[in-house]
């Protein structure tokens, strides 16, 4: 999976799926609790970085192993 992590054992939720819609992890923060590690570019600027299908098609794939998922976070 490219744009799916998890799901990931969360104190606060459970199992998290965690959904990530911006690759390289290009975000405008960069939060040292961050899942995803250190943020490589930080942008405000908003554009699509991953089409909505590929991750329509990965959710679908991961759903399909029927793994216990409290929340999918984004």
């Amino acid at each position: 999976m490219k744009h799916i992590y998890g799901p990931v054992p969360s104190r606060r939720l459970g199992f998290s799926l965690g959904l990530d819609l911006v690759p390289y992890k290009i975000c405008s923060f960069d939060c040292v609790y961050c899942q995803l590690g250190k943020t490589t570019l930080k942008t405000v600027v908003r554009k699509i970085h991953v089409p909505y299908r590929k991750i329509i098609d990965e959710l679908k794939d991961v759903l399909k192993q029927k793994k216990k998922i409290d929340y999918i976070t984004i």
